[in-house]
């Protein structure tokens, strides 16, 4: 075999194993699932070019320019996850896998259909997907380099590097990749396309290892290590049943359709199993919270109910009257409606219903922080900036008071090692707002676009189910709960929630008097 051969059999190996590493990791990486697409359609037009030098069938050829159209909405996948605007982009992105997958799909037609190859061979044809790609692959570049930019302007030297390696990465993949379409459209440019996938696959797997997209425990190891089995055995497989039919073009594509199903189905077992374990762990550590909330919070009134019950049973032994004790039994009717209260604030916990009253927003901001600085001292200085004269708000207090606690709770904890905790109240139109400000570490686009989603957690011990609450509570009061972060700068959380009308407004202890 030639050396060019060789160079894509070698750059379909690498780009194998790097889709096997990141399936391992959807759902738990925004990058997982457009780089392993982008992976796999990657060594699926380096294995074409190999197929095509090796049997000069014009199929592969075809085959190539498919895979090759497909790495277009891969790419711009993986540019919007990586600057976060994934889901603000996503009727774009869903648009352009619509057409470059039509474009695709017709280019297997072709395969089988010898006038509409003719067509797809020309000029005009490649002038006109060039004229279509070369915008969209812009955009996406203007987008990176903005957010490499802000990285730059914020002193965010880990993301600057970070972005700084996908800008490299992906001009070597895609601008090489433009040579053999040009190439193809017999143009005086010679075809690097293999060695660009080949220079862009090392730098592509740095960056995504700072982001620790493949993790660090033993699982991620041994999900590697399967993963290169993985992409050995199939150019194995590959090369030997171009051994075997070298000389039937139809054997050959079902060979190794076969062979890259059989491949990726290997890949999704390991990715299945995966994916379940996670989940069990995630359902595990929801629960465990869940039920030590519940514990602490029904343990003070069962031991109260035990205390009256236990003094009043020895009195009835004694053959002392309880009338002198109408005290205890009041206590024990208190703690039964406090059970009560507590069971029915539960409910309302899992279904969001909030019982809305008119409530005073900085009395229960006060109340919050009164109990969390005493829960969480250390060396994080708390400060308060209360509006005066703030508006009530209809709302349900036990709700709120779990959301602020959530929040006060995540900035504590971002700032292990000391900062300074901000809560501030305001007026805003017809709406009261809560900020709670930390100086922590901040967040990168990433995280940011899926701080609010359910289960998502950057914590060893978290369950993911703060934020996602806390956005719930806000939307169940007809408010707002918004997000603003940045790798070095801490994290602004924002509670916007409705003013409830003046005749509704709490009285004050006087007033009730």
């Amino acid at each position: 075999m030639t050396g060019a051969m060789w160079l894509s059999l070698l750059a379909c190996a690498g780009q194998l194993a790097l889709a096997g590493i990141a399936l391992a990791r959807v759902g738990r990486s925004p990058l997982a699932l457009p780089l392993s697409l982008l992976s796999i359609a990657l060594s699926t037009w380096n294995f074409s070019a190999f197929g095509l030098a090796r049997s000069g069938d014009t199929g592969w050829r075809l085959m190539g320019f498919a895979a090759a159209l497909m790495t277009l909405p891969c790419a711009v996948h993986f540019i919007l996850a990586f600057v976060g605007r994934r889901r603000r982009s996503a009727r774009v992105l869903y648009g352009t896998y619509a057409v470059m997958g039509a474009l695709a799909l017709t280019m297997l037609i072709a395969m089988g259909v010898p006038a509409l190859e003719e067509r797809i061979n020309t000029f005009r044809f490649g002038l006109a997907v060039a004229v279509g790609v070369i915008p969209i692959l812009a955009t996406g570049f203007v987008l990176l380099t903005r957010h490499l930019r802000h990285a730059s302007a914020e002193g965010s030297p880990d993301e600057r590097a970070r972005a700084g390696l996908m800008l490299l990465g992906l001009t070597l993949l895609v601008a090489l990749l433009l040579t053999d379409l040009a190439a193809d459209m017999a143009l005086p440019v010679p075809k690097l396309g293999n060695v660009g996938t080949l220079l862009g696959l090392p730098v592509m797997a740095t960056a995504s290892l700072r982001f620790q997209l493949f993790g660090k425990d033993a699982r991620a190891t041994n999900a590697a290590m399967h993963a290169v089995v993985l992409a050995l055995v199939g150019v194995l497989a590959y090369l030997t049943l171009f051994r075997v039919f070298a000389a039937e073009s139809g054997a050959l594509v079902v060979g190794t359709t076969a062979i890259t199903f059989s491949l990726l189905a290997a890949a999704r077992r390991g990715v299945t199993a995966f994916v379940t374990q996670r989940e069990r762990l995630e359902q595990l550590a929801t629960l465990g919270r869940f039920s030590a909330q519940m514990a602490h919070d029904l343990k003070n009134p069962i031991a109260a109910l035990k205390g009256a019950a236990q003094y009043l049973k020895e009195e009835h032994a004694r053959g002392h009257s309880w009338d002198a004790h109408g005290d205890f039994l009041d206590l024990l009717l208190e703690q039964v409606e406090r059970l009560d209260r507590v069971a029915g604030t539960y409910q309302r916990l899992a279904r969001v219903e909030p019982l809305r009253r008119p409530l005073d927003l900085n009395r229960l901001v006060e109340g919050v922080l009164s109990l969390q600085a005493f829960a969480t001292p250390g060396a994080v200085e708390l400060k308060k900036e209360l509006a005066p004269d703030l508006p009530a708000c209809a709302g349900d207090e036990d709700l709120l008071a779990n959301a602020l606690e959530n929040l006060v709770r995540n900035a504590f904890e971002a700032m292990p090692e000391g900062g300074t905790l901000t809560v501030r109240t305001q007026r805003d139109g017809d709406a009261v707002v809560v900020e709670v400000r930390d100086t922590g570490a901040g967040m990168d686009a990433r995280t940011r676009e899926r701080a609010f989603d359910d289960f998502f957690t950057t914590k060893a011990t978290g369950s993911g189910l703060g934020l996602a609450f806390v956005r719930r509570v806000a939307e169940a009061h007809g408010g707002t709960a918004s997000l603003t972060s940045g790798e070095g700068h801490g994290t602004l959380l924002r509670l916007r929630l409705p003013a409830a009308p003046a005749s509704q407004a709490p009285q004050s202890e006087g007033e009730a008097a």
